[in-house]
């Protein structure tokens, strides 16, 4: 598994499948609440972003050059943040301790705001699609987590994660379009 090798093509073609198929359910199914419309969308984008991602937003295709990053590197894909940020973190200035607070004040408050709607997210994560959504941002968080430690191995591992993300997202639409057909049949 290599960048650009079979791995990383199999993501890249389940992410796009995975785009399309949100968009086709969103077109062709009778959704009964407005909140699949927009969860469905969110998907669609969220997983033609991906897409792109893996593709280097078609410098992969069409042999451009993506801007290159201080330190080193390339700005080709969403993870490229997380690796702006960490470098920036590594220098030790006033601007590294603006981000790493920065940084923690949204952890503290993305941890707020989770404990507060703790009883709508049990309540969101009781049926299989909500909860295989979840799988599918851990997974991504722990490929943008991996592909900071500069590892030939732990590459391996980053491009397996996000293959099984590509997996699991085609998986929860999957379940989704049968809760689907089965809730309208009824």
């Amino acid at each position: 598994m290599v960048e650009d090798g079979p791995v990383e093509f199999a993501s890249a073609a389940l992410f796009l499948f995975a785009s399309v198929l949100a968009f086709w359910t969103l077109v062709t199914r009778e959704l009964a609440h407005k909140s699949d419309v927009q969860l469905l969308l969110g998907v669609s984008l969220f997983s033609l972003l991906l897409f792109l991602s893996e593709v280097s937003f078609g410098a992969r295709f069409f042999d451009f050059e993506m801007p290159p990053m201080e330190g080193g590197g390339e700005f080709d894909g969403g993870h490229d943040i997380a690796i702006i940020l960490l470098r920036i973190m590594q220098k030790g200035d006033a601007i590294s301790l603006v981000v790493a607070l920065s940084l923690l004040l949204a952890f503290i408050g993305f941890v707020a705001v989770i404990y507060k709607a703790r009883d709508p997210i049990r309540r969101f994560l009781q049926d299989e699609f909500h909860f295989a959504l979840l799988v599918h941002v851990v997974l991504l968080a722990c490929g943008v987590l991996l592909d900071l430690v500069p590892s030939r191995t732990v590459s391996l591992l980053e491009e397996a994660v996000e293959f099984t993300a590509s997996v699991t997202i085609v998986w929860a639409l999957l379940l989704f379009r049968r809760v689907c057909s089965s809730s309208m049949s009824r």
